[in-house]
């Protein structure tokens, strides 16, 4: 179905008992929905059809309903989202249900509420208005970032147990708290409702060290003598080759402390940023407080960052509040365990929009992350640029639907903008990495261009998840000329050592397609096969990949990277391979130990951030994701059990995955990300005999709470 066929199916103040009676079409276009019935609330609920499959839903009238429970993540991050009115015996509303629903105008909160889940209502930013009829708890940061807030109602003399997070952001000069006329003293007195009308004590006096910091560094010594106070006037003094660091840490000093240039503040400090030859590792770095100051010193300008985003912790304290009162004297030596700390990124299936790509550097480069996998290419979309090839975007960067989703999905990156986005994740240390596809993934391309695939054949655009058989033909010189072109403007465009060459889930059977193939069959016979069966069509892929690997080397000085298939035979030396496939991690791991090989860890039993972290937890339909808990993630071995030699010698570092296919919004990334990116982040940095996981939920809580405060979603299911 196209963009505008949905356009022109009208639905307009549409009633209904439950969602299962629109047809996928109707959800499609459905702009205002009243709901009757019983709702559902698990699996491919009411509400996760509203959510996922009514991307253009205004108003949702849920008040003649019968629903007792809004669920977790309910409504989350559905930015069409103006107006809801709640069922009248609804009892809770879960947390994050309407998070970032960013023209939600106003709410009213039934009697018979008696629970507001955290952050549930949290950075709807056009949110002016709240009614509160009753007295439900209200959970952390449940009304936290609400910039245009100016009316809070609340019709009961007893004030609602709040939390001192509740409102957190809130601006006492423009909103007004309205309650039954004698009981204002009784909101003055109140724990999370005493905010509107004096500033809040803080409660974040003194920084615990041990329990502020993730990943856990090498080696934390606190020291005895008065502690650093933090609200002060500062001076960052860096040594020469380290401006960009003063920058950031001008940056990390102007978020933590508001009152940064206020001359008032009592006392002066010193930032001290330098390099010392001396340290072992080119990341690592020692970071010291005095009363007087804090001096950090790494190898290269990329241990100072790295430093700078321990002592942004240490700032942060226990998360109570923006910025702690003061650090006790102390010397962090640190150092990471692995040299490649990645997360990928898959704009394909989902479209990222740029500057919300650009917003995910700052935030995984707190986590000691250093490297960015950019998935650009697959069966259902090109998104990058190739000015030999414009039609690669002008026809493939566009479809209607993805799964059950029928919402259009468009964008590509301009060359540009991939060149300034490189240029700003270098601000913060992090290198960014292409993907192409090959062989297969490639329906966008062979969509445009036929006579990529076997036999010529046109394909449309892939608007599901899972496997295509069309598969680039390696009997095809258009494929190595195709290729070569493109990894020509990519390695122009990407400075980075690394492009990613695909290479998995060439057809189920593998690389069934070539076997009737006149122009692979022709390459056989060159290759002295004889077989004509599909049993050797392996060494066809190995042939397109050492063509490839070779132009990609010889001519780019580029080193190829690969998803493992046990297709793969052999292994040249010097590339990377990835282990990702369940259950095939040690297999993967000998192939590269044979082969004398490089291996990127990021198996889907710890490593696949896209899957579900609980039962029922987003995304609560897809293909059959297996549960991966927090746990799961964090008790990952990048030795995977083989030994120091195989950690030295093979281990090329530990990645965390994010493929789109059910992640539907820029804040869904985050959700799916957090809080397992930080596990599998103390994974690849600190070393196991500093690993505890009691240790590592102690240190979760200040970060989940900062992250939180800055508006920053993530599930709590763990």
């Amino acid at each position: 179905m196209t963009a505008t066929l949905l356009l022109t199916v009208q639905l307009s103040a549409q009633t209904i008992s439950s969602m299962n009676e629109l047809k996928p079409e109707q959800k499609a276009a459905a702009t205002d929905l009243r709901l009757t019935g019983k709702l559902s609330t698990t699996g491919n609920s009411d509400f996760r059809q509203m959510r996922d499959l009514c991307y253009q839903l205004h108003t949702a009238d849920l008040s003649g309903a019968d629903c007792e429970v809004i669920p977790n993540n309910a409504f989350h991050s559905r930015h069409a989202l103006e107006k809801v009115l709640l069922p009248d015996n609804v009892k809770s509303i879960g947390s994050q249900a309407f998070f970032a629903c960013t023209r939600l105008a106003q709410i009213t909160l039934p009697k018979s509420l008696t629970r507001v889940g955290d952050a549930a209502f949290s950075s709807c930013s056009a949110l002016k208005e709240i009614t509160i009829n009753g007295t439900p708890t209200l959970g952390e940061f449940a009304f936290a970032r609400l910039s245009a807030l100016r009316i809070v109602r609340v019709n009961s003399t007893t004030p609602p147990v709040a939390s001192p997070s509740t409102f957190d952001g809130l601006d006492r000069k423009r909103v007004k708290l309205i309650v039954p006329k004698g009981s204002e003293i009784k909101y003055r007195k109140a724990a999370g409702w005493s905010i509107f009308f004096s500033a809040p004590d803080n409660e974040n006096k003194l920084c615990n060290p041990q329990e502020a910091i993730v990943p856990i560094p090498v080696k934390i010594q606190t020291l005895e003598g008065t502690a650093l106070t933090t609200e002060r006037h500062w001076e960052v003094l860096a040594a020469e080759g380290l401006a960009n660091e003063c920058t950031q840490a001008e940056r990390v000093l102007r978020a933590r402390i508001p009152k940064l240039k206020n001359p008032k503040l009592a006392g002066h400090a010193t930032l001290t940023l330098g390099l010392d030859p001396s340290l072992q590792d080119d990341e690592a770095y020692v970071l010291e407080v005095s009363a007087k100051g804090v001096e950090i010193h790494g190898k290269t300008a990329a241990g100072v960052f790295y430093g700078l985003m321990t002592f942004d912790q240490l700032l942060r304290g226990d998360g109570s509040s923006t910025c702690c009162e003061a650090i006790p004297q102390l010397r962090i030596e640190d150092a990471p365990r692995t040299h490649i700390r990645e997360l990928m990124l898959d704009p394909c299936r989902t479209f990222i929009p740029f500057d919300e790509l650009k917003a995910f550097i700052p935030e995984m480069a707190r986590y000691k992350y250093n490297t960015v996998h950019l998935h650009l290419t697959d069966d259902q979309a090109w998104r990058i640029e190739i000015k030999k090839y414009p039609e690669l975007t002008e026809k493939a960067s566009a479809r209607v639907g993805m799964d059950d989703m029928l919402v259009p999905i468009s964008g590509y990156y301009t060359q540009e903008q991939m060149k300034e986005f490189v240029a700003y994740a270098a601000q913060y240390h992090v290198q960014v990495v292409p993907e192409i596809e090959m062989p297969g993934h490639e329906v966008a391309a062979i969509h445009v261009f036929p006579k990529l695939t076997c036999g010529a054949k046109q394909v449309p655009i892939r608007t599901t998840c899972g496997v295509s058989d069309n598969l680039l033909c390696p009997g095809s010189e258009f494929t190595y000329e195709f290729l070569g072109n493109v990894f020509r403007e990519l390695a122009d465009i990407f400075p980075s050592r690394y492009i990613h060459l695909g290479g998995d889930e060439a057809g189920n059977p593998a690389l069934g397609c070539w076997t009737n193939c006149d122009s692979c069959k022709a390459l056989k016979k060159r290759l002295g096969i004889t077989t004509t069966d599909r049993s050797e069509n392996w060494r066809l892929q190995q042939y397109l990949f050492d063509r490839m690997i070779d132009t990609l080397r010889t001519q780019y000085g580029k080193t190829p990277m690969f998803w493992y298939e046990t297709d793969f035979k052999k292994i040249q030396p010097g590339c990377v391979t990835f282990s990702w496939r369940h259950g095939l991690t040690k297999q993967a791991l000998q192939a590269a130990v044979a082969n004398n090989a490089k291996i990127m860890l990021c198996p889907g039993e710890h490593c696949y951030l896209d899957y579900p972290m609980a039962a029922g937890d987003m995304p609560e339909i897809n293909w059959g994701m297996p549960i991966i808990s927090l746990k799961k993630s964090y008790e990952l071995d990048p030795a995977w059990g083989m030994g120091e030699d195989f950690e030295k010698n093979n281990l090329f570092g530990v990645a965390g995955t994010l493929w789109s296919e059910c992640i539907n919004s820029p804040e869904r990334i985050y959700y799916q990300a957090y809080p397992r990116a930080l596990a599998l982040s103390e994974v690849g940095w600190s070393p196991a005999s500093k690993r505890s996981w009691d240790d590592f939920l102690k240190r979760l809580k200040p970060v989940l709470n900062d992250m939180q405060r800055r508006g920053i979603t993530f599930s709590k299911q763990f």
